[in-house]
């Protein structure tokens, strides 16, 4: 049995939401997701919520999915919260996928929302650190924190790690990932961070951590998004067009630091990607996919990814870029949304709203980010988790 999309939920990515709650978020998408799909909350079985452990933290309720179900008008309907940091919103739909291929149930809404922009510090009189602090929680307190204590040197780690075993990428190729991304996100009426950047701009920004520079980085953000899966009799029935789940692997890596024998490599992201393969009978993604949508936390993890989705050896990254096999125009567009640097990140609902993003492109409705529909396929990578262990890839088709 197939399991499709077919109700799609956005909101725009801003810096933050002041006049609403994450729950306000969700209702947003939900109903957005409900209308696009021509159904109502009476007609959904189930409810995943991608909502990110560290929204513990960033909303001070340890159970923010139960508050949101009863706002959103699905008390009493069974559901299931996922967390795995910056993979939730992957791992999110793979579960609505699982949940409707075992038979459970035939229609899921799978949502997501995120916050913590609004934390403030009463003695500074200014919005506090808070947010960025509680970030650190999801990395390994043992041997992480002391020594790269935020994302961006958390990830920047492998990127360093990555540059010194196969002398790629250069700063000047990362530089182009970030022009890239944020000109897509001009494009895109949900993007936070749409910008006309020159490779200069980019290598005169601040440097952060490392190789990585400022606007090497995506911004983190508050948003929602949802999504309304069903089984495949259920979905032809709703729509004529549904997105088909075609693939999903996932992998979870060691993250001991004194044990790495894989730096400057992202193997659980491999391994998650070849799985989603496997299931989906992708043998050659460059030549199988239009198009993909990777995290691009920092321009660096990009070109890593490439390698790791098998779209090049391992530290010719910088090439694609380079020869541009991966800008819109290109012979397989990453990130044309414009991806979490040009859109917007906040871990859990980012993912959500990037498989949103690749339903519109396969409907041929993405307005303009879209890009050509040759065959019929794309693919959405997650990475995250302490040392980057976690990794969910899904594969997406539409009926030629």
């Amino acid at each position: 049995m197939r399991v499709g999309i077919v109700g799609v939920g956005h909101i725009p990515w801003k810096v933050r939401y002041p006049d609403k709650t994450y729950y306000e978020l969700a209702l947003d998408v939900t109903k957005a997701a409900l209308q696009d799909a021509g159904l109502s909350r009476d007609d959904v079985d189930h409810v995943v919520w991608g909502m990110s452990d560290l929204m513990v933290a960033w909303v001070r309720q340890c159970c923010p999915s139960t508050t949101a179900q009863d706002y959103i008008g699905m008390a009493g309907k069974s559901s299931v919260h996922v967390t795995a940091g910056a993979v939730t919103g992957a791992m999110a739909v793979r579960q609505g996928l699982i949940e409707i291929k075992s038979g459970m149930s035939d229609v899921t809404l799978v949502v997501g929302s995120g916050k913590g922009m609004d934390l403030w510090d009463p003695k500074l009189q200014k919005r506090s650190s808070a947010f960025l602090k509680a970030i650190m929680l999801d990395l390994d307190t043992n041997w992480e924190v002391p020594v790269e204590p935020l994302a961006a040197a958390n990830f920047g780690f492998a990127v360093q790690s990555h540059i010194d075993r196969f002398g790629a990428p250069t700063e000047e190729q990362m530089a182009r990932v970030s022009v890239k991304n944020h000109g897509n996100a001009l494009t895109n009426p949900l993007a936070q961070s749409g910008m006309a950047l020159t490779v200069d701009d980019v290598m005169n920004s601040r440097r952060i951590a490392g190789p990585i520079k400022m606007l090497d980085c995506c911004l983190y953000s508050e948003g929602a998004g949802a999504l309304i899966l069903a089984s495949e009799e259920k979905a032809l029935e709703i729509c004529d067009n549904p997105i088909w789940i075609d693939g999903a692997g996932t992998s979870n890596i060691r993250t001991s630091m004194p044990d790495f024998d894989h730096l400057g490599r992202i193997p659980c992201q491999e391994q998650a990607a070849q799985r989603a393969y496997r299931m989906a009978g992708i043998t050659d993604p460059m030549a199988q996919l239009d198009f993909v949508e990777t995290h691009d936390l920092l321009t660096g993890v990009e070109l890593m990814s490439y390698a790791e989705l098998g779209l090049c050896a391992p530290g010719q990254g910088g090439r694609l870029i380079e020869e541009g096999v991966t800008e819109k125009s290109g012979a397989l567009p990453v990130n044309p949304s414009g991806g979490m640097m040009g859109c917007g990140h906040v871990a859990g609902c980012s993912g959500i709203s990037r498989v949103g993003e690749i339903v519109q492109q396969l409907r041929g409705k993405a307005g303009g980010t879209q890009v050509p529909i040759n065959r019929g396929r794309a693919i959405f990578s997650a990475i995250g988790g302490p040392a980057i262990s976690q990794s969910c890839t899904l594969v997406f088709g539409r009926d030629q």
